[in-house]
């Protein structure tokens, strides 16, 4: 119960005025956001805490604005409650600044807001970003009396982290703790969750800590937010280490705790824990959904495990799991890894029969397949046939298509293709250059490829490695060593760092052209730098010395 008129804390109001101070510096004055204190003031009388749980439900805004209208107007005013339960309403609609309006009404009207009528209002401020102004009405609160309790201080915490603010909202939070404040499982979850999203799940864990030490018992969706968060850190196991706690403590993991640790340890490629973690939810009886579904079949197929892959997609409609195009486009994947593009395009002709509709990946998937094994014309025809669907290629289609080419022998169409995605379509990447920069240099057209390779600084783009390498490799080939170790100097001045592809190639161009010395000095340069010599450089290199 919250008694109005009592002698004012200090401590509340000291910590009211440091957090208005703080947080109001930068806003407009609060006369056009708020009424004015004042007009509170006048009314200050003794009122209860009550439940702020809304038992209207209003089907549109004009509703809920027509009741308070009617409640507004009459004789006496009705209980603040009563306006309290449809401010919630029209919160619950998302209407913040109708809220907002309709607080105002109140005070001007005369009724004195309850603490659960100024944390609706905090609550909208932070829906609408206006974090200054809600840490103002926190100022009201301490002013009249009211202690703010867990609800208010947690809707605080959650403004500041939905707008970006997450280390003022600890900082927040370690002022409150210091003025002796409680807070529960929905705060420590608030700040936990926010840490997490921002990449500082570590930070977060000691959260989970202090959470003990106030006697405030994490449950499974906090524990769920710390897991997740690790899993995307990296920090898988540590992860780990959490899931074995709480079923150590008589939590049950659920769905959500389980898929975070399976997608963790696929992220790391560690299939033997991936399938130990669906053996557990098995055992558990928790009922894997699509998406941990997708992440075991694609572990799976991964794996070149096709057979077993099959089964756990059979599994899954067995289980009444509705397979996704994520799911389909996954199994063609494992197919044509393993080079059974047919398979995988009479699984693309089914999916009408699911009634799931192809992406733009389903698309690659089968043309990066079809140009694996060489049959260009096929992905020609898949290629040809997405404009038709109004599917879009992105450039890995446009990548795949122009190697497919290239690989066949088809330089011109390929080059064709290549200008008409310089002239308008998605923009070729450093892998698209390379592809054709590696097509040029295969057939010794060496001008054209350092015309396409400057081409790129004039894009915008900065080559990487295995640019300077196909370069390199070509002008050696082209028993132009000269221009590759003038390409060998400008990695230095690029700051890239040449790998053993750039040493095998220079190493076997220079002994080539008779410039052995050069080769040694390049050799003892790779065996420093701990990198190996291939068996044809290393070959090369005795029998110029024989």
């Amino acid at each position: 119960m919250w008694k109005l008129g009592k002698k004012k804390n200090p401590i509340l109001v000291i910590l009211g005025r440091k957090i208005v101070m703080s947080y109001t510096a930068k806003t407009t004055s609060l006369r056009y956001a708020i009424p004015k204190f004042s007009v509170f003031l006048r009314f200050f009388s003794n009122s209860q805490n009550h439940n702020a749980k809304s038992n209207y439900g209003f089907d549109a805004i004009g509703d809920a604005v027509a009741l308070f209208s009617r409640l507004i107007n009459m004789h006496p005013l009705p209980s603040v409650v009563e306006f309290n339960m449809i401010l919630g309403s029209v919160v619950k609609m998302k209407h913040y600044s109708t809220a907002i309006s309709l607080f105002k009404e109140m005070g001007l009207r005369g009724i004195t807001p309850s603490i659960v009528s100024l944390s609706i209002l905090i609550n909208c401020y932070c829906h609408l970003g206006h974090m200054g102004f809600a840490f103002s009405v926190l100022g009201m609160v301490l002013k009249m009396g009211y202690q703010p309790n867990a609800v208010t201080l947690t809707t605080l915490m959650r403004g500041l982290c939905v707008n970006g603010e997450v280390r003022k909202a600890v900082d927040f939070h370690d002022s409150v703790v210091a003025q002796g404040f409680l807070l529960d499982e929905v705060s420590y979850g608030t700040l936990i969750n926010g840490l997490c999203k921002i990449g500082l799940a570590r930070d977060a864990f000691e959260f989970l800590r202090e959470m003990e030490g106030q006697m405030v018992r994490p449950n499974v969706v906090i524990y769920n937010m710390m897991i997740d968060g690790l899993c995307k850190d990296g920090f898988v196991t540590e992860a780990f280490g959490l899931y074995s706690e709480i079923v150590g403590r008589g939590i049950s993991p659920d769905i959500f705790t389980y898929t975070c640790l399976i997608h963790g340890f696929y992220s790391l490629g560690q299939w033997r824990e991936v399938t130990q973690l669906y053996c557990d939810m098995v055992d558990k009886k928790v009922n894997p959904n699509v998406y941990t579904y997708n992440i075991l079949i694609d572990t799976l197929c991964k794996n070149r495990m096709l057979t077993k892959a099959n089964d756990m997609f059979n599994l899954m409609i067995e289980r009444g799991e509705q397979p996704d195009v994520v799911t389909f486009n996954t199994l063609m994947s494992g197919y044509c890894l393993c080079n059974y593009v047919d398979k995988a395009r009479k699984l693309f002709d089914t999916f009408v029969e699911w009634d799931i509709v192809h992406d733009v990946w389903s698309y690659n998937i089968l043309i990066i397949g079809y140009c694996k094994i060489k049959r260009i014309d096929e992905a020609l025809i898949l290629f040809n046939k997405m404009h038709c669907t109004n599917l879009v290629p992105n450039i890995v289609t446009y990548s795949s298509v122009i190697d497919g080419l290239c690989k066949c022998g088809r330089i011109s169409y390929a080059r064709e293709l290549f200008s008409t995605i310089c002239d308008g379509g998605p923009s070729p990447n450093v892998i698209t250059y390379n592809i054709m920069l590696d097509a040029l240099c295969k057939i010794q057209r060496m001008d054209e490829a350092i015309e396409l390779f400057n081409l790129m600084f004039e894009r915008g783009l900065t080559p990487n490695v295995s640019s300077y390498n196909i370069l390199i490799n070509g002008y050696c080939k082209s028993k132009r060593i000269g221009e590759a170790m003038n390409l060998f100097k400008e990695m230095d001045h690029r700051n890239l760092v040449p790998d053993s592809v750039t040493y095998n190639s220079l190493i076997d161009g220079l002994c080539k052209s008779g410039r052995v010395s050069h080769a040694w000095e390049l050799f003892n340069a790779m065996h420093y730098g701990g990198m190996s010599v291939n068996v044809i450089s290393y070959n090369v290199l005795l029998d110029a010395f024989s």
